[in-house]
């Protein structure tokens, strides 16, 4: 897609919201990680954690500057994450393991994937790098 200025314009380049989750394993434990871009330019970063077996409950909430959007909208750029298409479902099932997913937003379109998708060979890495950009500013706050 070419912008008014004649630039390259990918659906990547406007990710307004990122969330990782996972659960569903047999340690009961549930964490949703998200980041949106805030009303002021910045971005709304917010972390949930809780744990059936161990009653350990954390959420957290920050905002920031737009930089972490940005490292998602280069990721996501990078494994032209929206140009996948529908993904087949693996063969191979873990028992009791969690099932992590992520759900991308760019306003108008929408990609979302989970650990039971084979996710196309250039594209493996790609929910650690997002989880830990993700991760890395929430991470100190209280």
């Amino acid at each position: 897609i070419v912008d008014k200025y004649g630039m390259v314009k990918t659906p990547e380049d406007d990710i307004i919201l990122c969330r990782y989750s996972s659960g569903g394993g047999m340690d009961g434990a549930t964490e949703t990680l998200e980041i949106r871009q805030a009303e002021n330019g910045g971005t709304v970063i917010t972390y949930e954690y809780t744990s059936l077996t161990s009653d350990k409950d954390i959420s957290k909430s920050v905002e920031a500057p737009f930089t972490p959007l940005k490292e998602i909208r280069e990721i996501c750029k990078k494994y032209r994450i929206f140009s996948w298409g529908e993904l087949k479902s693996s063969e191979e099932i873990i028992l009791d393991a969690p099932v992590s997913s992520i759900y991308v937003s760019a306003g108008e379109q929408e990609y979302s994937y989970n650990s039971t998708d084979v996710l196309p060979e250039k594209a493996q890495g790609i929910t650690t790098e997002l989880y830990s950009v993700m991760k890395s500013y929430i991470e100190g706050v209280d």
